[in-house]
């Protein structure tokens, strides 16, 4: 059943068109600024003014007549206002029953009806998130980062897409290898009880200091480079052991705010299994790319700028170091290539460390192996940090100079700015802060962070006092934690701060399943009698804003998936949480009332409400609880 947003601009369009206006008129309907107007309205007339060369009120009055002689469903009347709009007042008793039936086929069979611009893409999205560096502890840049592309998975899999969410494990990078210098080199022990990945986090951080007055271990990190991309060797296995320890425990932070994959894809593995050597011949082959043999870059396969408009850095475009090592760039370029199916080479694959529902990559051959599913992907979305943008788009620019014009249009660099500090957050951390500024970025190289796990354990501890129990506190605040992370738009670097994130009021996550829980518990007073709902004769502004709230829905999560934006609906849910809360606050009581004609329409409309906050809760990653 469609929204009444989309049946009205369906009206008007065939409305124009008895009115011989161009199909390429764009249709707008939007909520009436005032009440008096009536619930929508559409300023058509104003933008056909200049077009029809009539006066708006003119074709106003002439776009009413159509309209009201169309019969549209859930529609009582429509009005002309000055200067020029159309205004539809909706029939009360078939508008609020059409919600609320919705509401019941959401609670009870899952189905939102979408509006026809949702069409799910065809074939399968993948979608690419975390990569968090396998050398330390993630911190909560990488979990916003991990928030945003979990989230934008689940609102792609809840409007009919068919998804893949891989991780990508670069456990042949600098960074780890920095930490196997450290460990190596430096003789730093762990701690007791330390888990293991905030022990390499400190080895990290001191061989990072100690490059700048102990040049040999920089020697040493590109011995170490070179015995990883050979392969076949002890340092290699070493790495690799470290790399998996780390893995584990990114996965164990990650399941505490319910974000999951489905494979993990591993650089050593595109090595090995000659994923790059492949990509390189097809790029050297195609004129792709080209050895340089003069300047600065000479000795490095690179791939040459589009123009002088190129405003890229030059060691970006390097694919190939002088000294025969891959950049990552380049690795990158090859696991595009596979992610479309367009290597001619594929992984074996396993389950990882036994768990069934996750599937890692290998480089062993499995003789055994069902038949593998993974990649051969139509679109794929690429959730990486702002910084990244040029890396990303030369990525594209190789799918372009190898030919595949598709899948180069269907390679999306999801974007988004980085996690900064606050002073006040920064000061929390005892990290100094110059005079004058008001953030201060993250690093893990100088251990200027805030941990994934201390963050989450913080807002447990926070909000414990006031929980059931400590296993509702733990979901509650893994919620709060994602809210805050999603709720920013991807362009806003997010100044974090402490008591904002862990805030229980306002515009943040536990408001939203504090509202989810005081529905349910409504719901466990007001028992449903099982009699028909009826609609009331009038009804109360509190209860008329509800219900465009919870037939709103469908559209904030088609929007979500077009724009592919998580921040599109947390507005929405908190949205949804404010305009109950008002009628929660403006509304006689629902167990006191004593006409039971209106307590069966108000506990049907705090029904659909509960239904319809869970599923974009869930759809947020983010835990209903029936109580708090």
């Amino acid at each position: 059943m469609a929204d009444t947003r989309t049946l009205l601009v369906e009206a008007v369009r065939h409305a124009l068109d008895a009115m011989d206006v161009a199909p390429s008129f764009e249709v707008v309907v939007e909520r009436s600024a005032r009440p008096e107007f009536g619930d929508w309205s559409s300023p058509a007339p104003l933008g056909l003014a200049r077009v029809l060369r009539r006066a708006p009120a003119t074709i106003a009055a002439e776009l009413a007549e159509h309209l009201v002689a169309a019969q549209v469903p859930r529609v009582r009347t429509w009005t002309v206002t000055p200067p020029g709009y159309v205004n539809a007042h909706l029939d009360d008793h078939a508008w609020a029953g059409a919600v609320l039936a919705g509401a019941t086929v959401l609670e009870t069979t899952g189905r939102v009806d979408l509006p026809t611009e949702a069409a799910a893409a065809a074939g399968k999205t993948l979608v690419e998130h975390t990569a968090t560096n396998p050398n330390k502890a993630a911190h909560v840049g990488h979990l916003r980062n991990a928030c945003i592309g979990d989230t934008v998975a689940r609102v792609l899999r809840r409007t009919g897409h068919t998804v893949e969410v891989n991780n990508y494990i670069d456990d042949t990078g600098v960074q780890v290898a920095d930490v196997v210098v450290g460990i190596r080199q430096l003789g730093i022990e762990p701690m007791p009880s330390e888990p293991f990945d905030q022990y390499c986090s400190r080895v990290y951080i001191a061989v990072s200091a100690r490059y700048d007055t102990d040049p040999d271990l920089l020697e040493q990190r590109r011995a170490v480079l070179r015995e990883i991309e050979e392969g076949g060797n002890e340092t290699a296995v070493f790495v690799k052991d470290v790399a998996r320890r780390i893995v584990n425990a990114h996965l164990a932070t990650m399941r505490r705010f319910d974000i999951a994959y489905d494979l993990l894809t591993w650089e050593s593995d595109i090595i090995g299994l000659g994923f790059w050597r492949q990509a390189f011949e097809l790029l050297r082959e195609s004129g792709a790319i080209v050895l340089a043999e003069t300047g600065r870059l000479a000795g490095c396969w690179v791939m040459p700028a589009e123009g002088a408009d190129d405003d890229g850095d030059d060691d970006t475009k390097v694919l190939v170091k002088s000294d025969g090592i891959a950049t990552y760039t380049a690795k990158d370029i090859a696991y595009q290539l596979w992610k479309f199916g367009l290597l001619g080479r594929d992984f074996s694959y396993v389950p990882w460390e036994g768990d069934p529902t996750l599937m890692t990559t290998s480089s062993v051959p499995q003789p055994d192996a069902p038949p593998a599913h993974f990649g051969r992907a139509q679109r794929v979305i690429n959730v990486i940090d702002a910084r990244q943008a040029y890396p990303q788009r030369v990525v594209q620019r190789a799918l372009r100079r190898l030919h595949h014009e598709r899948e180069a249009d269907n390679s999306i660099h999801l974007s988004y700015e980085v996690v900064a500090l606050t002073p006040a957050a920064a000061a929390e951390l005892g990290v100094e802060i110059e005079e004058g500024r008001d953030s201060v970025a993250l690093s893990g190289r100088r251990g200027i962070e805030v941990r994934a796990d201390d963050l989450l354990d913080r807002a447990i501890a926070r909000l414990t006092a006031n929980a059931r129990d400590a296993a509702g506190a733990t979901l509650v605040a893994a919620g709060a934690v994602r809210y805050y992370l999603l709720k920013f738009s991807l362009n806003q670097i997010i100044a974090f701060d402490f008591d904002e994130a862990l805030r229980v009021t306002g515009d943040t996550g536990v408001y939203l399943q504090y509202a989810h829980a005081r529905a349910a518990g409504i719901l466990r007073k007001v028992s449903d009698d099982g009699a028909a709902i009826q609609v009331p004769h009038e009804l109360h502004p509190a209860e008329r804003e509800l219900l465009h709230g919870i037939e709103a829905y469908s559209r904030a999560l088609t929007e979500t998936a077009l724009a592919l934006s998580p921040s599109l609906l947390t507005t929405y849910a908190f949205g949804l949480a404010s305009a109950f809360s008002d009628f929660y606050e403006h509304t006689p009581a629902i167990v006191r009332e004593e006409d039971a004609s209106v307590r069966r329409f108000r506990r049907g409309l705090v029904a659909a409400t509960r239904a319809t906050l869970a599923d974009a809760l869930h759809t947020l990653g983010m835990a209903a609880p029936d109580q708090v």
